[in-house]
């Protein structure tokens, strides 16, 4: 079992995904049986399943119509050794190593400053390409069917004590990107060394997020105009806006970077500006407010390995 560090470590790969076409099957099996019909009604194909704590298998036709056998497993987890005595001990006996990789999810975590949810904005506008996404509090996911990187907490998903361990996976969901950079089968992924498995766990961030390091060094990450006016408007308004803006605003949303820029750029007099900048920055210590460029620099490290 791997133990969750909140210090940023090598990558590893965390799930795989394996096919065969030359494997054996014994008659007395372990696997359950699974009809597909079609709209009416008449069996298509019969697919045979079976699931440990191991790993998950199943025997089916492939999109070609050849039987084919599939395991999926996480090798940070179990070992090599487990997955093979788990299949025999099932009814199946196979080269692990000749099987193709059809899925391979690489990852890296540590322990960020802040709750996953403070940096979504970031990572929504450093999205770049053609891509889908997810998201909720505790996940980030953006890219294809065909590879995409997933963002998560694993404190919650893990019920760790420590908060805010946050795990970024690479997740290729096919075969085709794989082989571009050289994995056909286990015993290459296998033998791919870390240069190579950060070529792997780059290549989806600089799809599909390839407008992260664009803003390291841009202050102006969000739309300020909505909070421009409103902060004017308490001016008009409030005894105490400054107060009243702080209380009012999403913090670690913003961050403190973005909160100076609304002050700057605020239509009132400039000593009232001067004072609202002061107060700010002697709140920061209570407010725990972060700076959008380290929330960025943060993100970045996950793909340096000098991290």
């Amino acid at each position: 079992m791997m133990l969750i560090s909140p210090i940023l470590g090598r990558p590893t790969i965390d799930k795989i995904g394996l096919k065969s076409i030359d494997y054996r099957m014994a008659v007395n099996n372990k696997f359950n049986q699974r009809p597909e019909l079609d709209s009416f009604g008449q069996l298509t194909r019969l697919k045979y399943f079976y699931n440990s704590e191991i790993c998950n298998m199943t025997v089916e036709p492939d999109k070609q119509g050849k039987d084919c056998f599939k395991v999926s497993y996480n090798p940070n987890n179990v070992e090599h050794e487990q997955v093979i005595n788990e299949c025999r001990q099932a009814g199946i006996d196979f080269s692990i190593l000749e099987s193709k990789v059809i899925r391979a999810d690489i990852e890296r975590h540590q322990q960020l400053n802040q709750s996953l949810y403070s940096y979504h904005s970031i990572l929504e506008k450093a999205k770049s390409g053609r891509n889908l996404r997810t998201t909720n509090n505790q996940s980030f996911r953006v890219g294809t069917a065909s590879i995409n990187i997933a963002i998560y907490d694993k404190s919650i998903e893990a019920k760790l004590s420590e908060p805010n361990i946050v795990r970024v996976e690479s997740r290729y969901l096919k075969p085709n990107y794989l082989q571009k950079q050289g994995i056909y089968t286990l015993e290459s992924l296998l033998n791919a060394d870390t240069s190579k498995l950060m070529q792997l766990y780059i290549k989806p961030k600089d799809m599909y997020l390839s407008n992260l390091a664009k803003l390291q060094g841009n202050r102006e990450i969000e739309q300020v105009g909505n909070y421009i006016r409103f902060f004017e408007q308490l001016h008009q308004t409030s005894s105490r806006p400054t107060t009243d803006f702080l209380q009012a605003i999403c913090l670690n949303t913003l961050g403190i970077d973005q909160i100076l820029n609304i002050i700057q750029s605020a239509d009132i007099p400039k000593r009232k500006r001067y004072n609202a900048k002061q107060y700010i920055l002697k709140q920061i210590p209570k407010l725990n407010i972060p700076h959008q460029a380290d929330m960025v620099k943060e993100i970045l490290s996950y793909f340096n390995l000098a991290s």
